[in-house]
């Protein structure tokens, strides 16, 4: 009988000492606890400061488009503060156009669970930002929301633009290059023919540009080069379409002119090189053969057949020159 006490007692302090290890493993366990909680804590203050500090506007919106978080980046630039965006719309700061486009791209998200990108121009800040719509995704992988970033792009498109126009400009004289030409003239002929407006072109070329290079040098030949183009430029509206094609080969093309203006397109130009030489004495007169085609939008031709019209005039121009000239 004393034996069954002694062992109960026994099993009692094993039980106590069993008791009490499991105690000191939950304290430990709630220790680590405490430092995880302690790091996630610091994580996501980390992680929010980095957030609220980035260069970049960052959001989220919910399925209805609905604003759940925005940093300061973002709140500077709509004129916010914290509390004015809370339970706020997208649509409540945007344009109806910019709102469109911006629920196609989050429905596309929420359907696929695809990442998307694509560049946008802020009608509010006349600005480029390049926008990144990403899935934000609960413990059990459903989307509940979608994050985007809005990065700032309007240096590099700007850039972008600078380098465009210099490989559509003329080096030597600014005016369009023969690319520049092409790109402009493609898109105004396509306006034009569908409004059923006709179009002139004129062609120009400078006259002995060889006997100027080979009597006074290139350097003296660049500059009658850019003295036409700078008569072109003053007696032709900004509008018009002007351009050095060649060496010394020159296009205008008067936007929105209509009517029998043929006379009236070569005269002026005629006329600004005749009070040219009047007032510049450098050894040489200018002298610029003229050739004017016109474009049907009845008849449409390609540019490069409008260029050889207009071409095979001023030849003919050139030709009568030769003949008249003593």
């Amino acid at each position: 009988m004393k034996s069954t006490v002694k062992k109960s007692k026994e099993q009692l302090l094993q039980e106590l000492a069993d008791l009490r290890e499991e105690v000191n493993n939950l304290r430990r366990e709630l220790r680590r606890l405490k430092r995880a909680e302690k790091r996630l804590r610091e994580s996501e203050e980390t992680f929010r400061s980095l957030i609220e500090s980035a260069d970049d506007s960052i959001y989220l919106v919910d399925r209805h488009y609905r604003y759940l978080f925005i940093n300061k980046k973002h709140l500077s630039r709509l004129g916010l503060s914290e509390a004015d965006y809370k339970g706020r719309s997208y649509k409540d700061f945007h344009a109806p156009v910019e709102v469109r486009e911006f629920v196609r791209k989050v429905d596309y998200v929420f359907r696929t669970g695809e990442p998307i990108s694509y560049e946008y121009k802020s009608i509010r800040e006349n600005k480029y930002f390049l926008q990144t719509f990403s899935p934000v995704k609960d413990s059990e992988g459903r989307i509940v929301a979608v994050g985007i970033i809005s990065k700032d792009i309007s240096d590099r498109k700007e850039m972008e633009e600078e380098l465009r126009q210099l490989s559509l400009t003329d080096e030597l004289t600014g005016l369009l290059n023969r690319r520049g030409f092409f790109t402009h003239v493609e898109q105004y002929l396509k306006m034009v023919k569908r409004q059923g407006i006709g179009v002139f072109m004129l062609y120009a070329d400078l006259d002995n540009l060889k006997y100027i290079n080979d009597k006074f040098g290139h350097k003296e030949g660049d500059y009658a080069i850019m003295q036409v183009a700078r008569i072109l430029k003053e007696n032709y509206r900004e509008s018009d379409i002007i351009a050095r094609i060649g060496g010394d080969e020159f296009v205008v093309i008067p936007v929105g002119w209509v009517g029998n203006c043929i006379d009236i397109i070569t005269s002026r130009l005629q006329k600004a090189i005749k009070n040219y030489n009047k007032e510049v004495h450098r050894g040489y007169k200018l002298s610029v053969s003229t050739g004017v085609a016109f474009y049907d939008p009845s008849r449409p031709c390609s540019i490069d057949e409008l260029l050889a019209m207009a071409d095979k005039k001023m030849y003919e121009d050139k030709s009568r020159k030769k003949r008249l000239s003593p």
